[in-house]
């Protein structure tokens, strides 16, 4: 595929860092850093864009913080003005980098997400009679930056957009290695890193059944064989041509009858279970955002949203008694809400 030249200004184009401005801010426009940049959006965007086009500007200070959710994982939280420049670089190099991504790839991209992700598995679960799950092992905290360099450059061939997306991945991780989990370009990145592992499946092993969403993958065929191959040479391509590791206790060799563990989910031919562990996060997200609506710290339409949101979620899982002991539980006419789906 030929690579893409002549997006530089379309990343630092006035427009385009407006509406990157309103892309960043959406859902924390009360937040000191978006406030301030959105009350006098007009001259930071043509500031913004003056620091872009001299070759001036550079990344600010992040704030780190730890999450468990339900692993372990380090936050980077970038100031304001980065993640405007994220915003502006992605919506243009986004489209780039989406068309050319295989139809099994569902992280970033408009149209897939984790849903599709999902119904896709269970097409796939369905359809074959073994499954390989992998996991890429720290895949944010281990990539390393000169293969993600050097994957952008095999994309696009704009010289200062290149010089950019440098800036931009140097100033994560340490050694040489590592992109920020919170940043919209770090996402992007990573999942363009490892479409190069989505070509080597399909195009070179030339496995049918597949799915992908960012590090979580899993491939299908109707015989243990072929897999048992297949994760030797994934593992060897990783590791020769991207310098990832597989993560050795999240693989899983085992027949589609026993459930594809995927995003959360047990996937069967028959039904799609949410997983215990996932349940009881969603349980508490839940009674989060009440205690949060008790102490009048969030209105009701804040409240309404994260339900909706909730159980729209649920519906693509057989958790229909699920839904229905919740529904009773919110409405105050019913017993506690079930703790199994």
């Amino acid at each position: 595929m030929r690579r893409t030249a002549g997006l530089w200004p379309r990343v630092v184009a006035f427009e385009n860092l407006c509406g990157a401005a309103l892309r960043a801010a959406r859902g924390k426009r009360r937040v000191a850093g978006a406030a301030r940049f959105l009350v006098d959006l007009e001259p930071n965007a043509l500031a913004l864009q003056r620091s872009l086009s001299s070759g001036e500007w550079r990344p600010g200070r992040a704030f780190t913080f730890q999450i468990h959710d339900p692993k372990r994982r380090t936050i980077t939280a970038a100031p304001f003005e980065d993640r405007v420049v994220h915003h502006a670089l992605m919506d243009v190099l986004g489209p780039v980098f989406d068309r050319r991504m295989i139809h099994e790839s569902f992280a970033c991209r408009n149209g897939k997400g984790t849903h599709a992700a999902l119904r896709h598995a269970r097409a796939l679960v369905r359809r074959y009679r073994w499954f390989l799950k992998l996991d890429v092992r720290h895949c944010f905290e281990t990539l390393a930056h000169d293969v993600v360099l050097e994957t952008i450059a095999r994309v696009v061939k704009d010289r200062r957009v290149l010089e950019l997306s440098e800036r931009i991945v140097r100033t994560g991780g340490a050694g040489g290695r590592g992109v920020p989990i919170g940043n919209l370009s770090s996402q992007w990145f990573a999942n363009l890193v490892l479409d190069r592992l989505d070509h080597h499946v399909k195009e070179v092993l030339g496995v049918h059944g597949y799915v992908r969403y960012m590090d979580d993958s899993a491939l299908f065929a109707d015989a243990k064989e072929p897999l048992t191959h297949a994760h030797a040479e994934v593992e060897q391509f990783l590791a020769d041509r991207l310098r990832l590791q597989l993560k050795a206790r999240a693989t899983i060799l085992a027949p589609t009858s026993e459930g594809l563990p995927f995003l959360g989910w047990r996937v069967y031919r028959g039904t799609t279970r949410l997983r215990p562990a996932n349940l009881r996060r969603t349980r508490m997200r839940l009674r989060h955002r009440l205690w949060q609506y008790e102490m009048g710290l969030i209105d009701e339409s804040r409240v309404a949203a994260s339900v909706r949101s909730v159980f729209e979620h649920l519906r693509h899982g057989s958790t229909l008694s699920l839904r229905r002991g919740w529904r009773q539980h919110l409405q105050g006419d019913g017993p506690p809400a079930p703790r199994t789906a």
